[in-house]
């Protein structure tokens, strides 16, 4: 509270100096200029006049150096300039092909030289290499590294992110359907993608379901990608990772453009690892499209234009686990365990006799076995694998198309001197297929994920700015991000489970198709689809800005507002979806007794027997909508308190109010005192539930860089940054959406209905219940039924980061950096279950709302605060372009430690027995990262050291060599066990260690990756030994490389051919083992992170 009491202080302090002289500021899509005008004794000379020139546009700037001979020039259009200084008695100095990068601060000092201001001294500027003036931590990947990096067959920028210390390698990690646009995920200095702010020329294009980026242009059109880490400006906010921002080509006084098509194609591919038998798969990636810019006027009116066509369509291999042939027909006489009877013994699983069927043991009676259970399964394909025995046994190549269509149109007006406009407007639309590949079954390809999606994107901005005086500019920007999304299942529309003979399942369009199977040691789910398809999801997002600047004397003040207005609308069953899923665990058919063992044989008998331990379904009622405003301020100063020492200091303010409904009743909240719901809008109840306002989000910020010589730079920051808690679930409750959950009682008995009945394929579903809301909102809880429950005094996560840097320029054009880069993170958002069993053996008994009010089903608290920490020593090496070569190399070596790894959805607690236990390495911490790139170009031909001339010159001349070398260690392994003896619902068991953790490093299932000799199942209702993400998994080293050449045509025509290579020396990168013990694969390597050896070749006509 005290914190709190003086950061809202020094914000009245500052804004009361600030509105005094009217400041304001930001840069996030613009940069920077300053410098010292001195004389050759190293003298400062106030009152030079300044003067820019922008190079492409020919836009002039002019600004007098202050007193101490200190000069800024602010809201820079990206690019090239030419400084020029002129002062009395000294000779007019001039540099030539200044670059000046978005979101950067660059220093260009003059020493001006005795004489007549009409002599020039003309320079050629070297590129400006030391981050002088700023402390944050920060890097920028320009447009030759994202044009000539092999950065794969979609071209994604966000595939170099990992060239910043501190970034982890981005992955695709969700489904096509959701992830159309093909962005990438990535974790920053140990914070979840929750925390990563991600824009598009300065404009909000974060999705927040899935936490990705809206919209990825195009690799040709992008002029550069600007990374900041740690320790941000307090103009910059949202985020305790990272602030990406993605900036596009503009037009200038030359036309400039090209025209490119990139080529992929399977018989130029190699087999991944583990496809060494099955069919190849056949692919054909076509990436083609054009750019042009240029002048509509020249020297005021400029353009630029790109069009996108992306298609994919091609054929993917997939190796599954399904059920023998014997297995289906009851006889499991060849699994690893003992089939218990249910029939027998006592309701706790105690007291039961095996399975034995003429003789044999393990083997079920045909007639026990439930008719719809063998139609269900006999949809599934045999194994098809030779020599396979339980897993990994079915291989088969499925089909997935994606077709994409985008352009980008910009256009910059010089209104006038002391005006400038800029406009943009993007689209895009993809069309997605992913064929099943159990035909009408469905099942587990891509998670379910099979059927169609289209995926629409649009995304505009635009820009004002305005001097007032050479020290008082003014900026405001607006732009809209909105994208529409849909996907269905490929029997959408269909009466499958109806016409299997489970009723209540297909009651209307969106509740058609199959229900889902889920059995345990299997490939899931087995039958049916995904829980989440089908979808209609669409968000839009209205940011508007205004930011100022006052330059006085030796302080550059600024301020600065912002607001978005963020839309989010959802159709979606998620959970168990509309069309309802069965689950089938190996506490049915085990023995409550200490120390017996259940595997998959254990699983597919509860099946055969139709005895699941859980089966569910999502009611949606109404569509989940919901809006919100966010509000930020900052007041910020740059001092440049001596020539060497430059100070930035400030604070932020963020405002996230509750969200509130599109409609009365969107919202409703789970009342656990009074097993209640409290429907939004009715009676006395708030729109927005009545979630208490954060307005103290304040964000003090403090920076430093000490210049401690012309190569030498020092500097450090603290800061404080909020990430909104910005989960949805709350709008899951009913009325909204009904997750109709039954459960079991225990861990040895079947899920039952309403009523007591158990739960059946015959019995299906019973009819959903749309119930009629009193005046006063208030409605009884239903049995059975997930509650999400939200805190309504929950407190926004923040993070505490620092960072102490120092950075060397070494020699000509190389610089390395060094830093430390922590943080803490508090009230960190999870998902808590207040239902789970926290007595051991207790089953339902342990459950606390099964007492209360005689529910087993989850009680979901939001947010519940946690905690996480993050150490790291960072390093960087870079070589800017220069005389043909380009090297980027970053190192982090870190240690990231938290309870909740997971930020889309948040992440869920795995030890209600013990919860301490789940503060651990999060599940993406790799303790080493080195990412490497490096440019090329060969030293023959013309202009070059050798072979400058004749016809061994052309040949040899023109020819570049591109590559990106990564290496990381692995990601932390949890290692789980059975858990029907443990008894407790929704806390995760783990194995007991009875001897050292031995890596084997064996890969497939004859060679296991780690002696598994080490745990043990253990015995009774007790928590394992084992902590979580104790050990991790197999490293990953990978080599993707470009071999390009360049044939002139005429004056600045050219043609580019290259070729890409992506995994160079088909090395596999294996995913961690499986560390469930009741599995077969127990320890064993199964699959690979990416796929084999691929060749792409392209060709690119440019001017």
């Amino acid at each position: 509270m005290k914190l709190k009491k003086i950061c809202a202080a020094l914000f009245l302090a500052i804004a009361g100096l600030y509105f005094s002289q009217l400041p304001a500021f930001s840069q996030a899509v613009t940069a920077t200029l300053v410098g010292t005008v001195t004389d050759s004794s190293g003298a400062v000379v106030p009152h030079a006049q300044v003067t820019i020139t922008n190079q492409g546009t020919g836009a002039v700037s002019n600004v007098a150096a202050n007193d101490s001979g200190n000069y800024e020039f602010t809201f820079l259009q990206p690019g090239s300039y030419t400084v020029s200084v002129v002062s009395s008695g000294f000779k007019k100095n001039e540099r030539k092909n200044v670059d000046v990068t978005v979101n950067t601060t660059t220093r260009v000092d003059v020493s001006l030289e005795p004489g007549s201001s009409s002599q020039t001294i003309t320079v050629t500027a070297a590129p400006a290499l030391l981050q002088t003036d700023r402390a944050d931590v920060t890097a920028q990947i320009d447009s030759k590294q994202v044009a000539d990096l092999p950065v794969g067959s979609q071209r994604n920028f966000q595939a170099l992110e990992s060239l910043v210390p501190g970034v982890s390698r981005p992955i695709y990690d969700h489904s096509s359907f959701f992830d159309s646009q093909n962005s990438q995920s990535f974790q920053v200095n140990g914070q979840s993608e929750l925390s990563n702010n991600l824009q598009f020329e300065g404009i909000d294009d974060n999705e927040r379901t899935g936490l990705l980026q809206v919209y990825i242009p195009p690799s040709a059109a992008i002029r550069t990608v600007d990374v900041e880490t740690s320790n941000y400006a307090p103009e910059f906010g949202r985020s305790a990772g990272a602030v990406t921002n993605v900036i596009l080509k503009s037009g200038t006084n030359q036309f400039h453009g090209s025209a490119y098509e990139f080529n992929q194609i399977s018989a130029l591919a190699a087999r991944s690892y583990f496809n060494n038998s099955g069919a190849f798969p056949r692919s054909v990636n076509n990436y083609y499209g054009a750019t042009l810019g240029g002048p509509i006027i020249k020297d005021r009116t400029f353009f630029f234009a790109d069009f996108l066509r992306y298609s994919n369509h091609q054929s993917q291999y997939q190796l599954l686990t399904v059920p023998t042939a014997a297995f289906r027909t009851g006889d499991l006489s060849s699994g690893p365990t003992v089939i218990y009877d249910p029939q027998t013994g006592n309701p706790d699983g105690t007291g039961r006799t095996p399975f034995t069927y003429q003789g044999r043991q393990n083997v079920i009676d045909p007639a026990r076995i439930d008719p719809i259970a063998l139609k269900l399964i006999n949809l599934v394909p045999l194994p098809n694998v030779s020599g396979a025995t339980f897993t990994n046994n079915y291989q088969q190549n499925t089909v997935f198309n994606t077709d994409v269509n985008s352009f980008d149109v910009k256009v910059d007006q010089k209104v006038a001197t002391s005006d400038q406009l800029t406009g943009r407007f993007s689209w895009q639309r993809t069309n997605t297929l992913q064929a099943p590949i159990f035909g009408q079954a469905g099942g587990p390809v891509a998670g379910g994920f099979e059927g169609n999606g289209i995926n629409t994107v649009w995304n505009t901005a635009l820009e004002y700015t305005h001097l007032f005086s050479p020290t008082l500019f003014t900026e405001f920007r607006g732009g809209i991000d909105h994208y529409r999304n849909t996907a269905q299942q490929a029997d959408y529309g269909t009466s499958a489970s109806t016409d299997l003979g489970i009723p209540g399942v297909n009651v209307n369009p969106f509740t058609s198709g199959l229900v889902g199977i889920n059995i345990g040691g299997f490939s899931g789910p087995l039958v049916g689809y995904s829980p989440s398809i089908p979808w209609i999801r669409a968000e839009t997002n209205i940011d508007l800005v205004n930011n100022w600047t006052k330059i006085a004397g030796n302080h550059s003040l600024k301020f600065g507002f912002e607001l978005r207005r963020v839309r989010d609308d959802l159709t979606q069953g998620q959970t168990f979806s509309p069309r309802g899923v069965f689950n089938f665990a190996d506490g049915q058919t085990g023995l409550n007794v200490s120390g017996n063992k259940t595997s998959f044989a254990n699983d597919f008998a509860s099946f055969l027997l139709d005895l699941p331990n859980q089966v569910g379904r999502d009611v949606n009622v109404n569509p989940a909508s919901w809006r919100q405003t966010l509000y930020f301020a900052f007041l910020q100063d740059t001092w440049v308190a001596t020539q060497k020492l430059t100070l930035t200091y400030g604070l932020r303010w963020e405002y996230y109010p509750p969200a509130n409904p599109s409609a009365k009743g969107g919202f409703s909240e789970y009342d656990p005192n009074t097993n209640t719901l409290q429907v939004a809008g009715y009676g006395a109840i708030p729109s927005n539930l009545g979630l208490q306002n954060n307005w103290k989000d304040f964000e003090p910020r403090v920076g430093l860089a000490y210049r401690a010589s012309p190569v030498t730079v020092v500097r450090a920051g603290f800061g404080i940054s909020h990430t909104p808690f910005q989960d949805n679930n709350y709008a899951y409750n009913p009325p909204v959406r009904q997750n109709n959950a039954f459960n079991s009682l225990s861990s040895y008995t079947p899920a039952l209905l309403p009523g007591g009945t158990p739960a059946t394929f015959a019995q299906g579903f019973p009819a959903p219940i749309v119930p009629t809301i009193p005046a006063n909102g208030i409605l009884p809880a239903t049995l059975n039924q997930n509650y999400v429950y939200v805190n309504k005094q929950y407190k926004d996560p923040y993070v505490m980061s620092y960072n102490l840097t120092v950075e060397q320029q070494l020699g000509t054009g190389w610089v390395f950096n060094v830093a430390y880069v922590g943080n803490q993170g508090r009230q960190i958002p999870g998902n808590y279950n207040l239902n789970a069993g926290f007595v051991a053996g207790a089953g339902a008994k342990g459950q606390p709302f099964y007492n209360l009010y005689g529910t087993t089903s989850t009680i979901e608290l939001l947010p519940k605060g946690t905690t996480s920490n993050y150490n790291s020593l960072q390093a960087r090496l870079t070589h800017r372009y220069n005389n043909g070569l380009a090297i980027t190399s970053a190192l982090a070596w870190q240690k990231a430690m938290g309870y909740i790894s997971s930020g889309g959805g948040l992440g869920g607690f795995n030890f209600y027995l013990d919860p301490h236990r789940d503060y651990s390495p999060l599940s993406f911490n790799r303790t080493v990262t080195v990412s490497n790139s490096f440019i090329y170009q060969l030293p023959f031909g013309k202009n070059k050291p050798f072979l400058a001339d004749g016809l061994a010159g052309k040949i040899a001349g023109g020819w570049e060599v591109t590559g990106l070398v990564f290496f990381q260690t692995g990601t932390p392994m949890l290692f789980t066990a059975s858990n029907s003896q443990l008894n407790a619902p929704n806390s995760t068991q783990v194995p007991n260690q009875v001897a050292g953790f031995k890596k084997l490093k064996g890969i497939g299932t004859h060679h296991l990756w780690f002696d598994k000799s080490a745990f043990v199942q253990p015995a009774g209702p007790v928590l394992g030994n084992m902590g979580k993400n104790v050990y991790s998994g197999p490293g990953s080293v990978s080599f993707d490389s470009s071999v390009i050449r360049s044939f002139p045509i005429h004056d600045s025509v050219a043609f580019e051919f290259r070729a890409d290579a992506f995994n160079v020396l088909n090395h596999p990168t294996f995913n961690n083992p499986d560390t469930s013990l009741t599995d077969a694969n127990f320890g064993a390597v199964t699959g690979t992170a990416i796929g084999g050896r691929a060749l792409q070749l392209s060709g690119t006509l440019s001017f």
